[in-house]
């Protein structure tokens, strides 16, 4: 069971290596020109020794006849064959250079194109500091891979045949003697290789452990600073650093370790051939000529044989990389668009026996029917974790539902084209999220086409104008990363006319107004009274006071909708919305009323 494990692993490890070479073949001309010039330059190396070996027996041959001879032929033949080769060299490094970093580039773009189509159940379970590493380090060390593959297979492997085969053409003895030495090298660099792949990937899985310490301590300076974890954030790191290096020096010093004595295995070749060699020529079967032809090219070997160790090692450390890399790049989209365009309506949305499970998890929404009039505001109201932030997150198909369906306007959601979808569902979130860009491209985020004049506009309906305008430069003031040089009502504002500039058909609020002071919320209020006006809303908020005008209130506990009605209505009744109501006006605690953040709050 292990070793077909071990074999499924490996077989793994190859499918995303080849899938990562996969990406080489965008570039067929550049590939097929380095690969040509990369070969015109072995066979340039490989006649250097002949031209050597050619003038030693020219040599011997004159010593012998006292005849003349003259070293210029061979002399100008051997500068005229390195000019070559340097020249080639020259047209092929920016070549290579070229398409491994286009390359590289393309991998980038496609895993950056996989994250924003993985749909939101992945990005719940995955780390942010983790998906970074891959999306980065994992694909940098891909570098050397590609440049060894460009490089190094077509080097080791023409080489290797083909000097063997030369020297095997000079005596079969000596190629014995070089292919006895080299084969058991090679065996025992290839076998010490394919223990390093598991090796490799643990090594990357803790640097991403340690990027995340990174990752969550830059985004979260404030809150670490406020309680003064500072010395405690350290010592995290260097733990995890601790361990990374650990791991990293048992992988590196596992293969320094080994490749030397199977490095000193081929070692013997040159001994070997000097004493095989050396009897060959005494005995006149070879010349001295043809043995220093064998010499040189076991020499070239050595070398190649050196790169057999570094060019696995890259392989196994790459392989790692690649597989990480296409974790992402195979996870299958799960939430597919259809075809149908937005059909003609105002907004009716109906919940037809949804449910929905978190993977892994209990079921957050049970058998849920409702059916919501266009133009209408709900209010959805209930403890944490009875399901509210999944019910909303069902419309812009944030997930789809495990069993029942969803419909806009009559449409069932799955039919409807995604991106359309999800342009007439606005959200505002509890925690607004703004872009390290200026204010007028976050409120344009959603259009960026539109006009200076609409994005006014829209400004000023969410009574956010007076104040970016007395910014230092007014809409075109870059508001740093999350917006953190504005106040939480300014962001919520920006937010606020960010959706107005959307148009939607179906909005959804969060508890906007939970955290702003009371003139902050009075302004937010009114802009979310006139972005509410004849548009179908779903509002989620923990003061009853928010949702007692909503048309309609929505009950929920445990996953499963246990009243609905109005404020009047439900009060009247006694029951679980008259507990939490009665509950907050006391100023008791109130579970059944902390409304988890999952969609928006209306100012009502």
């Amino acid at each position: 069971m292990m070793a077909a494990h071990s074999n499924e692993k490996k077989a793994g490890s190859a499918r995303s290596l080849l899938r990562i070479l996969g990406f080489l073949r965008r570039y067929p001309l550049w590939l097929s020109l380095a690969i040509g010039l990369l070969l015109v330059n072995i066979t340039i190396e490989l006649s250097l020794p002949q031209v050597l070996g050619e003038a030693l027996n020219a040599l011997q041959r004159h010593l012998e006849s006292k005849g003349g001879f003259s070293p210029s032929f061979f002399v100008a033949l051997y500068l005229g064959l390195a000019l070559v080769r340097a020249m080639v060299g020259m047209i092929l490094g920016p070549i290579r250079n070229r398409l491994v970093h286009t390359t590289l580039g393309d991998i980038r773009a496609s895993i950056y194109v996989a994250l924003q189509r993985l749909n939101f159940s992945y990005h719940d379970q995955a780390n942010s500091g983790e998906l970074i590493s891959r999306a980065t380090t994992d694909v940098w060390r891909l570098q050397e891979f590609f440049f060894a593959c460009l490089l190094l297979t077509a080097d080791i492997v023409v080489t290797l045949i083909a000097t063997t085969a030369l020297v095997f053409s000079v005596h079969s003895h000596l190629g014995w003697v070089a292919l006895g030495t080299m084969a058991p090298t090679v065996c025992l660099i290839a076998f010490y290789a394919s223990r390093l792949q598991p090796k490799w990937r643990q090594v990357h899985d803790l640097h991403s452990a340690m990027t995340t310490v990174v990752q969550e301590n830059v985004a979260g300076v404030r809150v670490v600073k406020a309680f003064a974890k500072e010395s405690a954030e350290i010592a995290k790191f260097r733990a995890r650093k601790e361990i990374y290096l650990k791991h990293l020096m048992d992988t590196v010093g596992y293969w320094a370790g080994r490749v030397p004595f199977a490095q000193f295995i081929y070692g013997l070749s040159l001994p070997l051939a000097l004493w095989v060699g050396g009897g060959l020529v005494i005995q006149g079967q070879i010349a001295i000529g043809d043995l220093a032809k064998v010499v040189f090219y076991l020499m070239a070997i050595g070398h190649r044989v050196g790169l057999v160790g570094q060019f696995t090692n890259i392989v196994q450390n790459a392989s790692a990389s690649a597989e990480r890399i296409c974790e992402i790049l195979n996870e299958p989209p799960r939430i597919r668009s259809g075809s149908k365009p937005l059909p003609k309506g105002q907004g009716e949305v109906h919940f037809e026996d949804a449910s929905f499970s978190y993977p892994g998890g209990k079921t957050s929404v049970k058998h849920l029917s409702l059916q919501v009039q266009a133009g209408s505001t709900v209010a959805v109201v209930g403890p944490t974790g009875s399901g509210k932030s999944t019910l909303v997150q069902l419309i812009p198909r944030f997930y789809d539902p495990t069993e029942g369906r969803l419909l806009l306007d009559g449409v069932d959601l799955k039919d409807l084209d995604l991106s359309e979808l999800r342009r007439s569902v606005s959200i505002i979130f509890q925690e607004t999220f703004l872009f390290s860009t200026t204010v007028a491209e976050n409120i344009a985020y959603g259009n960026p086409t539109v006009t200076q004049e609409e994005i006014v506009r829209c400004a000023k309906l969410a009574q956010a104008h007076e104040f970016i305008l007395g910014l230092e430069d007014g809409y075109e003031t870059n508001i740093g990363e999350r917006g953190v040089s504005l106040s939480g009502g300014q962001r919520q504002r920006i937010a606020i006319a960010r959706a107005f500039l959307m148009n939607p058909r179906v909005l959804i609020l969060d508890d906007a107004t939970a955290s702003v002071d009371s003139g902050t919320e009075r302004l937010i209020q009114q802009a979310m009274r006139d972005l509410t006006r004849d548009r179908t809303t779903f509002v989620i908020a923990h003061r009853f006071s928010t949702v007692q005008h909503a048309d309609r209130i929505v009950v929920m506990r445990d996953g499963s909708i246990v009243e609905t009605g109005t404020h009047v209505e439900l009060l009247a009744r006694s029951g679980f919305y008259a507990e939490i109501v009665q509950k907050q006006m006391q100023g008791k605690p109130q579970p059944a009323a902390s409304v988890e953040p999952a969609a928006h709050s209306g100012p009502f």
